[in-house]
């Protein structure tokens, strides 16, 4: 008992005279759960963000008076047709820049140059086309390829600074027909403006077929190209360079009584009035040209159509007859061309029928 009453009354005498600091710790009440805030904010601390780095300044060159290019370039354009065997083609020609250049310096001279060959299938010297360019910039240059196949053209100005230009083009051949294809009948019966040329090469080849063909040009273009027959095995056409001469409508073979219609003669020296091209009566024949058949003349095509209630003949050897001169010259030999191509007497009726 005495115990008990010294320690209460010595906690009572404690708690009189300590200071408030120093007073026991009664813990503070905690808040209802309805003063709490609907969103609780995180207590996760924000991540530490790196200092954004100082941007570079922007360096802008103030404009020059100088100027940055040169002069301007020139260079040639050149627009190509489409090329057929003995057919004149027009090529564009064209100079880039040309209106940078003084008026001074216009016309501006310039050459095409290729290699080709002769309608008797031989070279020729290097083809040379001469072409002005205007102060416009533009012109035109006109040529012939006198065969088929590849060709490597040359585009060439005489102006320092102007770079050539190197083109290859192709050249289609001309086909060669049983029948000739409808032409301006306006041309004139001068026999310098004309040509025939002869080719009596002939094979069967599946890979290089080639038929024996009469080609006639008109002041170096091809009009026609007929397919013909010269002598059989055992006959002979002779080949050179003769000229045409006199021409009968309808005359009769001596040697074999067959009609041979719209004879013009071949003058062959010292064989007078014996070689000539012609056609012949009958359909049959027809069948073979382009083959050798014949016993030494040149056969051509003859056929009578009727058309608007009139009969016209649609032959190769009338159209000869009717348009070229006599005293044209006439060239026969033996050369192989490729490409060739060609449409017999077969593919004829197919596409008439």
């Amino acid at each position: 008992m005495r115990i008990f009453l010294a320690i209460t009354a010595s906690v009572l005498l404690t708690s009189f005279y300590l200071p408030a600091w120093a007073q026991p710790y009664e813990p503070v009440p905690s808040p209802d759960l309805s003063d709490y805030p609907e969103i609780i904010p995180s207590t996760t601390p924000k991540p530490i963000q790196s200092p954004s780095p100082t941007p570079f300044p922007v360096f802008t060159p103030l404009p020059s008076s100088t100027p940055t290019s040169g002069p301007l370039k020139l260079s040639l354009k050149v627009e190509l047709p489409d090329f057929t065997e003995g057919v004149r083609s027009s090529l564009r020609i064209s100079l880039e820049n040309a209106a940078s250049l003084p008026a001074s310096a216009f016309p501006l001279e310039g050459e095409i140059s290729y290699a080709d060959l002769g309608y008797n299938q031989m070279p020729l010297s290097k083809q040379k086309i001469r072409f002005k360019i205007p102060a416009s910039g533009v012109t035109q240059a006109e040529l012939i390829f006198q065969s088929p196949g590849r060709k490597d053209l040359r585009v060439q100005l005489q102006y320092p600074g102007v770079a050539p230009r190197n083109l290859r083009v192709y050249s289609k051949p001309f086909p060669a027909t049983v029948f000739p294809r409808e032409t301006d009948s306006d041309f004139e019966k001068n026999p310098q403006d004309w040509h025939v040329w002869v080719n009596i090469y002939h094979s069967m080849s599946a890979d290089a077929p080639q038929r024996q063909y009469y080609l006639i040009t008109y002041k170096g273009e091809i009009v026609q190209r007929l397919l013909t027959s010269s002598a059989a095995p055992g006959k002979i056409t002779p080949t050179g360079r003769f000229k045409l001469g006199p021409k009968i409508a309808s005359p009769k073979s001596t040697l074999y009584e067959s009609v041979m219609p719209f004879w013009t003669t071949i003058l062959v020296p010292n064989f007078s009035f014996e070689y000539g091209n012609h056609g012949l009566v009958g359909e049959s024949y027809l069948y073979l040209l382009g083959t050798p058949a014949s016993h030494g003349c040149l056969r051509l095509s003859n056929k009578w159509v009727q058309k608007d209630g009139e009969w016209l003949n649609i032959g190769g050897a009338k159209w000869v007859f009717s348009h070229v001169p006599v005293g044209t010259p006439i060239e026969i030999f033996k050369k192989p061309v490729q490409p060739f191509v060609y449409e017999n007497y077969q593919k004829w009726l197919v596409q008439k029928h």
